[in-house]
């Protein structure tokens, strides 16, 4: 969703005279030769490039304000604050949630190298019920073990 201050691209690159396709995604026509369609664009970063030999039309927001004319409208300075403070409380619970994973990575690191140490020994004492103990421990508890340190490993900060 776009506001007056910061229009999206895509509305941008139609006041610049260039049109979007009319099928769904694919290239934009572009607005210095409007004939065929040679203009990529990348809503998500902003970005658009015309891959007609020759043709400058290419860039970002920036690029399509400036040769629109169309001057940047800043935050006020309270909301503009507000945004900053909150950006800067994410940073940290970011920072604090890497530090939990990484903390509880090691432990389960540890444990599994413990895990692996007591099953060798296990292994060299032979057939007995200690080491029978000791295997049934080991194998109870590295796949859970495992399943968690893939879980840290592959998971979003959303589910971690």
């Amino acid at each position: 969703m776009s506001t007056a201050a910061q229009p999206e691209i895509a509305e941008l690159l139609e006041q610049a005279g260039a049109h979007a396709p009319r099928y769904g995604r694919g290239k934009w026509t572009c607005p210095n030769h409007p004939g065929s369609p040679s203009v990529s664009v990348d809503e998500a970063k902003g970005l658009f490039n015309c891959h007609h030999q020759g043709c400058d039309f290419h860039g970002g927001i920036g690029t399509l304000r400036k040769r629109l004319g169309i001057e940047r409208e800043w935050l006020p300075r309270d909301q503009y604050l507000r945004q900053k403070q909150e950006c800067e409380r994410a940073h940290e619970a970011a920072k604090r949630l890497c530090h939990a994973v990484h903390s509880r990575r090691m432990e389960l690191l540890e444990d599994l190298h413990n895990l692996n140490r007591l099953e060798a020994l296990a292994h060299d004492e032979g057939p007995t019920e200690g080491a029978w103990k000791s295997l049934e421990l080991v194998y109870r508890e590295r796949p859970r073990i495992e399943s968690e340190l893939d879980f840290l490993e592959t998971a979003n900060a959303a589910d971690v």
